[in-house]
């Protein structure tokens, strides 16, 4: 659904009795907390989705078919986080109105329905995929290239069915910021239907296709898939140290995707329900206290865009393993370059006397030795003199981070 649309209702029935321009903002205090919450929430979706898309693309084990579908997942979020959230939430929560001009209401409006289908239907494939490899486990499996054909798809129908928004979509004169009384001109970002009726029943269409429908689509496939993988095994049916490994894989990945569904169905759902009991009642829009209301159910609907890369970590250990290595690599890289850069004396015995690490001593009898032919070998020294003791302990700890050559250039100095 589109949030722009329905959140100009909050404009259109706002009550024209207002006497001054700063009467429908929200108050300081509230807004330092939507600032900190939707930052918050925008930074997290791209820098996990972002993570999430570099394990998979770097590490050739994680291309997986299933995997793919998750990228286009995080694609999807990182279209939310980058566009949607941040745009959203300065124009219906902070300033009520929109300030970036008609291109930009568009473009964001078209995104942010684009990229909720997107999540919808590369759900309802991942479970298409696992339902088949679970219950038909004799038929052929789908391939790597079968993936990119799916996704191909689901990007096509996400880009065409939301088409009329980017379309209709323009910019309105505010209801109340309308130049009259001596205030300034605004405008609103909205949907240019010619009758209430049409709105009504293509927000229905959206709700029913993002949501509704691909909802019924996962409950009924992770129903059957949940009843397989965790129902009692057939009387007399043997079953091996493999067939247990297998089946205690299929359980986790089941398990994880519907972590993913259930928080997806969670996240929109009070913004579904806020919208349609709109749509049924448009004196809702007039209730005092509305704008909060609006708040939490569209921050929650937002904040879904972050947690996916959460539950990866959590119940992956491959993508946990991905994590780690990602914080490992950037406290390497920063190891690397506080040693290359750091001109320091450290102290290397329990005495007044200090030893540099870049004095040709040091290297003779750090843990580097000579192999017979001629290239380096880590090791470290059982029985370190006390003079080199901390700096052989450095090398060692660090031997991961800093390569043969960076100790070489280092040490002859």
């Amino acid at each position: 659904m589109n949030t722009f649309n329905e959140t100009s209702e909050l404009f259109n029935n706002t009550d024209e009795t207002f006497e001054e321009e700063d009467s429908a903002m929200v108050p300081k205090a509230v807004e330092a907390l939507m600032h900190i919450m939707y930052i918050t929430v925008s930074v997290a979706a791209i820098g996990g989705n972002g993570m999430v898309c570099y394990i998979v693309l770097a590490y050739q084990r994680m291309r997986t078919v299933t995997n793919f579908f998750i990228i286009n997942l995080a694609v999807g979020d990182i279209l939310m986080a980058s566009l949607c959230i941040p745009f959203g939430f300065v124009s219906n929560l902070l300033l009520q109105y929109w300030p970036f001009g008609a291109v930009m209401c568009v473009l964001v409006s078209y995104a942010q329905v684009v990229s909720v289908f997107i999540s919808a239907y590369t759900l309802i494939a991942i479970s298409i995929d696992r339902y088949i490899a679970i219950l038909y486990p004799l038929r052929p499996r789908m391939t790597k290239l079968h993936a990119k054909l799916i996704i191909m798809i689901i990007w096509i129908v996400a880009l065409l069915t939301p088409l009329p928004t980017a379309v209709l979509s323009k910019l309105d004169v505010h209801p109340y910021y309308n130049g009259a009384n001596g205030t300034t001109r605004r405008y609103i970002c909205n949907e240019a239907w010619q009758t209430n009726d049409q709105r009504y029943y293509y927000s229905m269409v959206l709700m029913v296709l993002q949501y509704f429908f691909p909802l019924t689509v996962l409950l009924y496939t992770y129903t059957r898939i949940a009843v397989v993988v965790w129902g009692n095994k057939p009387p007399g049916e043997a079953e091996d140290l493999r067939d247990q490994r297998l089946a205690a894989s299929k359980r986790k990945m089941v398990k994880m995707m519907i972590t993913v569904v259930t928080v997806f169905s969670l996240c929109w759902l009070p913004l579904n329900i806020l919208i349609v009991a709109g749509d049924q009642d448009e004196r809702i829009w007039q209730y005092e206290n509305i704008v909060y209301i609006w708040f939490v159910c569209h921050w929650l609907a937002m904040s879904h865009a972050s947690y996916n890369p959460i539950i990866y970590c959590w119940m992956n250990s491959k993508f946990r393993e991905g994590f780690c290595q990602i914080g490992r690599n950037l406290a390497c890289a920063k190891i690397r370059s506080r040693y290359k850069d750091d001109n320091m004396l450290h102290r290397c015995n329990t005495y007044t006397t200090y030893t540099s690490v870049r004095n040709l001593s040091v290297f003779n009898s750090s843990p580097k030795s000579i192999h017979s032919n001629g290239r380096l070998k880590t090791q470290c020294d059982p029985s370190p003199t006390p003079s080199t003791r901390l700096t052989v302990q450095h090398f060692c700890r660090y031997d991961n981070c800093l390569t043969d050559e960076d100790i070489i250039s280092d040490s002859h100095v």
